[in-house]
């Protein structure tokens, strides 16, 4: 497909359970999202395991400049006509923000209302979920 009939996308930076290989990457292949590129959040973010999610989610939050730390995310290019179906299926506290990354790049992607993190473990030192994950399990 030609970049001149390629339907219009938006970048989405996932953080969490949408990773490759996590249980909620197929939502974002069934919508025609594409893998671009994984990155990094500048350090102005926190990472928490949140409390009572299935299947287990993180929340990212906006600390401040460098008071938080480089998180990992993915960037996937997900169509503008799936967009919308996948941000209504966005439970509480999560939803769509702007992330500044650590190259400077702003993209859309997962943030986490402030109110959850107050129950959240703080894993911001491991640097992403997919690291405390495999903590977790060894």
């Amino acid at each position: 497909m030609s970049s001149e009939t390629a339907p219009p996308r938006l970048r989405l930076a996932v953080v969490g359970a949408h990773l490759t290989g996590m249980p909620l990457n197929p939502e974002l292949i069934a919508r025609g999202a594409v893998f671009v590129e994984r990155a990094t959040t500048s350090s102005a973010y926190r990472l928490y395991a949140l409390a009572n999610t299935t299947p287990p989610k993180p929340g990212l939050a906006r600390a401040g400049a460098e008071q938080g730390g480089p998180i990992e995310v993915e960037l996937w290019d997900m169509p503008l006509t799936e967009v919308g179906a996948f941000l209504a299926g966005i439970p509480a506290p999560l939803g769509l923000g702007t992330l500044e990354l650590a190259d400077g790049r702003q993209v859309k992607g997962f943030i986490c209302e402030g109110h959850a993190i107050a129950e959240a473990i703080d894993i911001t030192a491991f640097g992403g979920w997919r690291a405390y994950r495999a903590a977790e399990q060894a």
